[in-house]
């Protein structure tokens, strides 16, 4: 299976906000990260690098149609209450088990994991917004230890797919254009 090295550019809040050139772009030099990428990534994130372009419309009937429990369905306020305590739960023990420097690497593997599976429910983005998960992504992603790094590149890519204008889908995409989480 084909891999591509894409090559993302950091521009900050400020650089966009006055057009991509500021006083302090001048003394620091620009950020790129590159990332290892699947084909099937590419064009998850961006189709036009690989030529394939596709009206919005049918990616999103290719992904709904992809699988039969999709972020759309709709939980109730019990269940999403109870879920975003769990997720509030999960991120402070995550980050606990970051700031320990013996904590066993398959404890905080087994967070992630957790933590993407809530990471792929849609009404649940908010509670990670709230709860400062993507700067724990940011320490995972650069943790020494490669499956970490991996893990927290499927969670991120889990909470990215509900908002291409979010944070976490800029987030996947420097990531990925560093290779991170290779």
């Amino acid at each position: 299976q084909p891999e591509y090295l894409i090559q993302w550019s950091i521009v900050s809040l400020e650089e966009r906000a006055v057009g991509g050139s500021s006083a302090s772009s001048a003394e620091t030099k620009p950020e790129n990260i590159s990332l290892w990428m699947s084909a099937e990534e590419v064009c998850a994130t961006c189709p036009v690098l690989l030529g394939k372009r596709k009206l919005e419309g049918q990616w999103m009937k290719e992904e709904k149609a992809a699988s039969p429990f999709t972020a759309d369905v709709p939980l109730d306020e019990a269940s999403l209450l109870e879920m975003k305590a769990d997720v509030r739960s999960l991120v402070q023990r995550a980050g606990r088990q970051m700031a320990e420097s013996g904590a066993p690497e398959s404890s905080i593997l087994n967070t992630i994991h957790v933590l993407s599976a809530y990471a792929s429910i849609g009404s649940l983005a908010g509670a990670f917004k709230e709860t400062g998960a993507l700067d724990l992504l940011m320490k995972m992603l650069c943790h020494k230890e490669k499956q970490i790094r991996r893990s927290a590149g499927k969670m991120l890519r889990a909470l990215a797919s509900h908002d291409a204008g979010s944070r976490a889908y800029v987030l996947l995409s420097l990531s990925q254009q560093d290779g991170i989480e290779q």
